[in-house]
């Protein structure tokens, strides 16, 4: 339960009525010590990570022409509004983003406004005491990373995307970085223009990567557990996302330089099987691939526990996945919805001529552990066949191809694949930007170094493809959907690049080019009708 006793809700439309206003609200917290600081935290994360449960890597994969949607099916999921791009569309997903990413803002905005009137001490500690340095100071770190992660996410879904040529001067969403506490401060916020939003997002985790641990220590940390908590790399990296999109590449090559320098110098970070990121179900037990992850919590605890619910649309196996080897336990799901897109695959090189119909799987897809690892092949639907060769389900009966599942997810074991953790940044990605960003500056070598690190992982017995006369930006964007689909971060890679948003497999419909002003969704009703900077 949330620490803090949260005077002033998150976002205007919460407020909608006058009495609210007239409210005596001093802006008071239960915030006594770092101890309750750090519950303060619990409950930032929890609105970023928990209440998302994978609706941004849903949304991702669904609207960027990777994804295909299987024919006859239909769920809870708001399938249509995001397969084809109905971005005017109110629905359920976007909403809930909103809510939950400005109720991570207010917590946060709290917790640094507290430490900035306090002259960065609010608790009054000795500065050269651990509990000051190994605390307070990394938690207002968190806090910096955790509002401009949500800043980020919510910029980026109702926002247009930021313009590498243009000025960002239109304002999409309310931007807040002080808790406001009467009628007229309320009334007096305003729509930050998306210059300002990444100035703002920049700002916090320059200044988050300064603060934060390299890693956690429990002797003399809080935190009992780091699964799920941002480190300084944490920050590095997104932070060099966040430039990447910005057509900064100088700077993301920077940063991006620092993440891998400390996988290969000190060894904090390293590739491993493609499996490895997305394996593991214990708290204590972090892949060395993972910068950052969705922790579920504690699986051994009942009600501990949350999973990542959107997934089950998107991905191959049920939430109730109770197998480590994909094997007589596998609990396929009837709710999906969603997978590769022929025009993916060709891009991948995984089927022999899947745009012409050709779906035999190539002999590099058979060579690639990540095609036999995390994502899985289907043959059209056989009523009685077999259920990990087939199609069997009675909801994809109209399933007539075969297809490719992503299968990241719930795979952790052995126990309740629900609880399996997830990667949300991690080292292959970081390689992988990279290497576009070496190629893109006229580093060809440097990028071919980067690709290899990658692919060497995945193809062991054929090792090295790429040289200087081979790097190229479509052999990356390959390598790129081959490693990172599924897993929220797609569109970034297509906008920070300029390349055009592909229409995928969708009929009569054009390859969206950049600067990609009309993709953005919209803001929720509720918010629309009563902020009056919407009017």
């Amino acid at each position: 339960m949330p620490a803090i006793l949260l005077l002033v809700l998150p976002s205007f439309w919460s407020c909608n009525e006058d009495k609210f206003f007239e409210m005596e609200r001093p802006q008071e917290t239960q915030w006594t010590n770092t101890i309750t600081f750090d519950q303060g935290l619990s409950t930032a994360y929890y609105d970023l990570n928990y209440r998302l449960r994978a609706i941004p890597q849903m949304m991702d994969f669904a609207v960027s022409g990777t994804a295909q949607l299987l024919p006859g099916t239909s769920t809870g999921a708001a399938w249509n509004e995001m397969y084809n791009r109905l971005f005017s569309q109110n629905h359920a997903h976007t909403n809930d983003m909103w809510s939950a990413l400005y109720n991570a803002i207010t917590v946060c905005n709290f917790a640094i406004e507290l430490d900035e009137t306090s002259e960065g001490n609010a608790f009054k500690l000795a500065k050269n005491s651990s509990d000051y340095r190994d605390n307070y100071v990394r938690q207002i770190g968190e806090y910096r990373f955790v509002r401009a992660y949500s800043y980020y996410l919510l910029v980026r879904t109702f926002g247009a995307p930021y313009d590498q040529n243009g000025n960002n001067n239109e304002a999409y969403i309310p931007f807040k970085t002080k808790v406001p506490t009467n009628r007229e401060e309320i009334l007096g916020e305003s729509l930050g223009s998306n210059e300002a939003v990444y100035n703002q997002i920049i700002d916090d985790l320059i200044a988050a990567k300064e603060m934060l641990p390299i890693a956690y220590n429990s002797a003399t940390m809080i935190p009992t557990y780091s699964s799920g908590r941002a480190t300084k790399y944490a920050a590095v990296s997104l932070l060099s996302k966040v430039y990447f999109v910005m057509g900064e590449y100088a700077k993301a090559l920077a940063e991006s330089d620092v993440v891998i320098n400390a996988a290969e110098t000190s060894k904090l970070f390293a590739l491993e099987e493609p499996i490895g990121p997305f394996n593991k179900i214990a708290p204590n037990d972090i892949p060395k691939e993972t910068i950052l992850e969705f922790n579920t919590g504690d699986p051994t605890v009942s009600g501990a526990s949350m999973y990542l619910y959107w997934a089950w649309i998107f991905s191959l196996q049920d939430r109730d996945a109770d197998d480590f080897g994909r094997g007589a336990g596998m609990n396929k799901s009837g709710a999906n919805q969603f997978t590769f897109s022929y025009w993916a695959i060709d891009k991948m090189g995984w089927m022999n001529d899947p745009l012409n119909g050709d779906f035999e799987v190539s002999k590099e897809a058979k060579n690639d552990l990540r095609y036999t690892q995390v994502y899985y092949h289907l043959l059209p639907y056989k009523a009685g066949g077999d259920p990990f060769l087939f199609e069997t389900l009675s909801q994809h009966i109209q399933v007539n191809k075969p297809q490719i599942y992503i299968d990241k997810y719930n795979r952790g074991g052995p126990g309740d694949g629900r609880y399996s953790k997830f990667p949300l940044i991690r080292l292959a990605d970081v390689y992988l930007v990279r290497a576009w960003l070496r190629w893109n500056a006229g580093n060809s070598d440097g990028a071919a170094q980067d690709l290899n690190k990658v692919w060497n992982r995945s193809n062991p017995s054929i090792p090295n493809k790429f040289s200087a006369a081979n790097v190229t930006h479509d052999a990356i964007f390959a390598e790129y959907l081959k490693e990172m689909t599924g897993e929220g971060w797609t569109l970034d890679f297509m906008m920070a690049t300029q390349m055009d948003i592909p229409a995928g497999d969708r009929k009569g419909v054009a390859g969206v080019p950049a600067p990609y002003s009309d993709w953005k969704w919209t803001v929720p009703a509720a918010e629309k009708s009563l902020n009056p900077d919407y009017q």
